[in-house]
C-alpha cells in the first residue's frame, strides 16, 4: 500500500464498498485433521473476493473493511457465503465448519438479506465459530457480551492464532474457548524459549478447561512431525491439504470429534464468587492494606496478563494508583478498574466503566491473572452501618478466572 496514491486508494475501498453491497464473496475450505489417525474432521472456510481483482484474498478484503469502517458487514457477507459453499456442496453434518468472525463484530445484528442462509447453515452444521486474535482486548465488554451472544447456536468456540498476539493471550482464561488453535510460528519455529512458553500457556488451558489443541501452519513432515510431539490434536496447513472447493458430499469422519470445554460460571457480583466461604470481616484499612498488597502483586506481571480493581468509593484511587495502573497497560497487561465515581478511563490505556452497575456497590476487588498465577481480594461492606467488610482471598484459578470474567463484562474499551 506504500506505493498506492490518495486517489487509487479511494477508488479501491469504492470497489470494495460495491463488492460488499453485491455480496460477491465465495469461500474455499482448508481440511482440518485429526492427527492420529489423518482423518478429516473438519473444514476452515476462508473468504474470497472476486477473482482476479484486487480483492481476490482475505488480507485486502479484511483490510478494506477496517479502512472503510464496515468491519461487522463484511463479516456477516463472508459467514454467509461461507455457509452458502458448504451447503452446496453437501458437507457432512458431522463434520466441523470453522468460519472466522471478528470480535468487532460479535455484537452486530446480522443483515436481514444474509439470515437465511446462516440461519439454516448453522441448524444443519456443526458450526465452530473462529474469533480471530484482532482486537480481542479492545472492548472486553463487548467481546464477552457478543461470545455469550453467539454461544448457544454453534457446537463450539475456537481462538485463533494463539502466540501471535499477548492480547490474546491474557483474554485466553475468560473466552472458555472449545479449540485453541495456536499460530504457525509456534509450530514452524521448533522448540524455541518462546514458543515452549506459548505451549505452556496452552497445555494450562486445556488441563483446566478440557479444550482441543490445533496446530496451523502444518507445511511439512516436519511441522506434523512437531505439532504431534507438542500434543496437538489437529491440524491445518498445506502438508494436510490445501483450501479448494469442498468436495461434493463429502465422505463422514470414521469418529466424530467432541469439542467441549467447561463452561465459566456466570456471576451477578465478582464476591458471589467466595461461595459464603469468607476469610473475615476487618476495618477498611485492612482491606485497603490487602488490596494494596496485591496491587504490588501485580506490579510485576508482564503480558500476558488480567489486573482488574473495583474500588467502593473514588478517594480510594490515588494519583500513585493511577500512575501504576497506566505503567502496567505500558507493559501491555490489559487493565481495567471501575467503581462508582471513577473517570472513565481511570487512567491513560486502562478500561473503566462507561455506566454504574449499582450491583457492585460496596464491593471491593483486587485481582491479577497470568499463566501460572491467580489471585483475588474480595469484599463487600456489612450492611449494618459500621464501615466494616467481609472479605475473602482465593488463588483459585477457576473462581478467579470467574470473577474476571464478572468484572470484564463491565469493562469498555481502553483509551490511547
Amino acid at each position: 500500500m506504500a506505493n498506492v496514491s490518495l486517489g487509487e486508494l479511494r477508488h479501491r475501498d469504492s470497489e470494495f464498498v460495491r463488492i460488499l453491497r453485491d455480496r460477491r464473496f465465495e469461500s474455499v475450505f482448508q481440511p482440518i485433521v485429526h492427527l492420529a489417525s489423518g482423518a478429516t474432521i473438519g473444514y476452515e472456510a476462508l473468504v474470497r473476493g472476486p477473482a482476479g481483482s484486487a480483492f481476490a484474498d482475505a488480507h485486502t478484503l479484511l483490510r478494506h473493511a477496517y479502512l472503510s469502517g464496515r468491519v461487522a458487514e463484511f463479516d456477516w457477507a463472508a459467514r454467509a457465503a461461507a455457509c452458502r459453499g458448504a451447503m452446496a456442496a453437501r458437507l457432512a453434518p458431522d463434520h466441523l465448519l470453522f468460519i472466522n468472525i471478528e470480535p468487532l463484530a460479535l455484537g452486530s445484528d446480522c443483515p436481514p438479506d444474509l439470515w437465511p442462509d446462516i440461519e439454516e447453515a448453522f441448524t444443519r452444521f456443526r458450526v465452530v465459530l473462529e474469533v480471530t486474535e484482532r482486537s480481542l482486548d479492545r472492548d472486553p465488554r463487548s467481546l464477552l457480551e457478543g461470545i455469550d451472544r453467539q454461544r448457544p447456536d454453534v457446537a463450539g468456540l475456537a481462538v485463533d492464532d494463539l502466540g501471535a498476539n499477548p492480547a490474546a493471550l491474557s483474554m485466553l482464561p475468560v473466552l472458555a474457548a472449545d479449540v485453541i488453535k495456536l499460530d504457525q510460528a509456534v509450530i514452524q519455529g521448533g522448540p524455541t524459549p518462546w514458543a515452549m512458553r506459548i505451549m505452556d500457556i496452552a497445555y494450562e488451558e486445556a488441563e483446566r478447561t478440557g479444550a482441543t489443541i490445533l496446530a496451523e501452519g502444518v507445511e511439512s513432515p516436519v511441522h506434523a512431525a512437531f505439532a504431534r510431539s507438542a500434543g496437538a490434536v489437529l491440524g491445518q496447513g498445506f502438508h494436510l491439504g490445501p483450501p479448494a472447493p469442498l468436495p461434493a458430499a463429502g465422505r463422514t469422519s470414521p469418529t466424530p470429534l467432541t469439542i467441549n470445554s467447561d463452561p465459566i460460571p456466570d456471576l451477578a457480583t465478582p464476591f458471589d464468587v467466595l461461595e459464603e466461604r469468607t476469610t473475615g470481616r476487618a476495618d477498611i484499612a485492612y482491606v485497603n492494606a490487602l488490596s494494596r498488597h496485591h496491587a504490588d502483586r501485580a506490579a510485576e506481571l508482564t503480558a500476558p496478563a488480567l489486573s482488574l480493581l473495583l474500588l467502593p468509593d473514588p478517594g480510594l484511587l490515588t494519583e500513585a494508583d493511577r500512575a501504576r495502573l497506566a505503567r502496567f497497560t505500558q507493559r501491555g497487561v490489559v487493565t481495567g478498574a471501575l467503581g462508582p465515581g471513577l473517570p472513565d478511563p481511570p487512567a491513560a490505556g486502562v478500561r473503566g466503566a462507561r455506566l454504574h452497575d449499582p450491583a457492585l456497590d460496596g464491593q471491593w476487588v483486587a485481582l491479577t491473572l497470568s499463566p501460572g498465577t491467580a489471585s483475588a481480594m474480595l469484599a463487600r461492606v456489612v450492611p449494618d452501618g459500621s464501615d466494616t467488610f467481609e472479605y475473602g482471598v482465593t488463588h483459585d484459578r477457576r473462581r478467579v478466572v470467574a470473577a474476571a470474567r464478572c468484572l470484564l463484562r463491565r469493562l469498555g474499551a481502553g483509551s490511547a
